[in-house]
């Protein structure tokens, strides 16, 4: 059985007609039955032998928005997705590129813990602006928390952790053996610190190139 990595994208364009072109098949798909991803190119006009060379049927929609947000000329809507073991937004460039002539664009971000597979695409933060996590259990309890810069995370774990000597000239690696050597791990607590990277290579994908 894969490890499923969980995706949230968000798709935008000034071009609202494609964009809600675009939302209407999404949606479709999502609300079909079967897998989506392959529904999702049935409706652009995709043949089965095509389809089966780009997707992962163990792929499937987890939540669709129903309408366009507008910020100021630009138009968005997100998708939740989960895949299997990696990202896999191949489908996506591919139906961009093909069938709307990449006057959409798309920005996501993955996480799949048991690969150590973090990854924000938005380089900007203007749709994802986390870039950091904390994934940790602390005197029993479960924390999980997102920071959009390393100065805030490293306040945060000393606030946490009773302000051990860290600080954001450290490493991740560094303040992880600061805190493991700071705690008592042999009660279940436990402590990971992720950066999510802006790029994930892609070449291994079926359908890409």
């Amino acid at each position: 059985m894969a490890n499923y990595c969980s995706n949230s994208i968000v798709f935008f364009s000034k071009d609202k007609t494609k964009l809600s072109r675009f939302l209407r098949k999404v949606y479709a798909a999502f609300d079909s039955i079967g897998s989506g991803f392959y529904n999702l190119m049935v409706l652009h006009g995709y043949k089965n032998r095509e389809i089966l060379s780009v997707i992962d049927k163990r792929d499937s929609f987890t939540h669709c928005d129903t309408r366009l947000e507008q910020n100021k000329n630009t138009f968005s809507f997100s998708v939740d997705v989960e895949t299997a073991w990696e990202p896999h937004m191949a489908m996506f460039y591919k139906i961009i590129r093909e069938k709307y002539s990449d006057a959409i664009q798309l920005v996501y971000m993955a996480e799949e813990c048991g690969s150590d597979i973090y990854v924000n695409s938005d380089k900007e933060g203007i749709y994802f602006p986390e870039h950091y996590m904390i994934d940790c259990c602390h005197n029993g309890e479960y924390l999980k928390e997102y920071f959009d810069t390393y100065p805030e995370a490293i306040s945060w774990i000393k606030s946490e952790y009773g302000d051990i000597d860290i600080n954001e000239y450290n490493s991740l690696k560094e303040v992880e053996m600061v805190v493991e050597a700071s705690s008592d791990f042999d009660t279940g607590d436990f402590f990971n610190f992720h950066r999510f990277e802006s790029d994930y290579s892609y070449g291994a994908e079926r359908g890409v190139a």
